[in-house]
């Protein structure tokens, strides 16, 4: 089954890493997040053989279509593309929009592009170049990334002078107390890992995270444009 470009996107969105994927029950326990916590994105960010990510990302994609969320591939416009996924998110490394545009319409495939950006400058450039979505951080201090400070909330309303319409996504040290914070700054919603996956209850941390977001910005989605008909 083929992942639909158009359909909205979640506002809550969860990083799935290679100690989720090979980890004993691990892909059980993404599965309890997306039927739990429906409807929310999960981003398969994992370093990983070609074909184990591959494999990956098909079932996510499955589970994901399975309970309205989506399933995102860091990085391998390659993988997204054969796995069918909902969207591709690109980030320093990876290819630039407007080369993942190009190749996703050369293959025949539809699939949404988000872009990983840091200032207003870079949200500018994306956002100019197609991004369907902006994943914007890192807007607080996080283990993952040691002696980095936090860029904050005010970060955010920066990147929205620019942003237009274009949706942002706060990434870097969410958790449920800074989720209203996140949101009344102008982001469309969260991304996130240790605030799910340190819990004891992954799946409940991921509804209790899902219900602030409910309660700050309404709807559970966001409606994007219309970039899928080029891809």
């Amino acid at each position: 089954m083929r992942a639909s470009p158009d359909a909205a996107l979640p506002r809550l969105h969860v990083l799935v890493s290679e100690a989720e994927v090979e980890a004993t029950g691990g892909m059980a326990r993404v599965e309890a997040l997306l039927e739990r916590a429906r409807p929310i994105a999960v981003h398969l960010r994992a370093r990983l053989p070609t074909r184990s990510l591959l494999a990956a990302a098909i079932r996510l994609r499955e589970s994901a279509l399975a309970h309205g969320g989506w399933c995102v591939v860091n990085g391998r416009l390659d993988v997204a593309l054969a796995a069918c996924a909902h969207a591709v998110q690109l980030g320093r490394t990876a290819l630039r929009v407007e080369e993942a545009r190009a190749a996703i319409a050369a293959s025949g495939g539809r699939l949404r592009i988000g872009a990983s950006v840091h200032d207003r400058e870079g949200a500018r450039a994306a956002v100019d170049a197609g991004a369907d979505y902006l994943v914007l951080g890192t807007i607080y201090a996080t283990p993952s990334h040691p002696g980095l400070v936090g860029s904050g909330a005010p970060a955010i309303v920066e990147v929205t002078t620019t942003a237009r319409a274009t949706p942002i996504l706060a990434i870097g040290g969410l958790r449920v107390d800074r989720v209203a914070e996140a949101l009344g700054a102008g982001a469309s919603g969260v991304v996130v890992g240790r605030a799910v996956w340190g819990s004891d209850d992954p799946p409940r941390a991921a509804v209790e995270l899902k219900e602030m977001i409910e309660r700050h910005a309404g709807s559970c989605t966001v409606e994007l444009g219309g970039h899928s008909d080029r891809g």
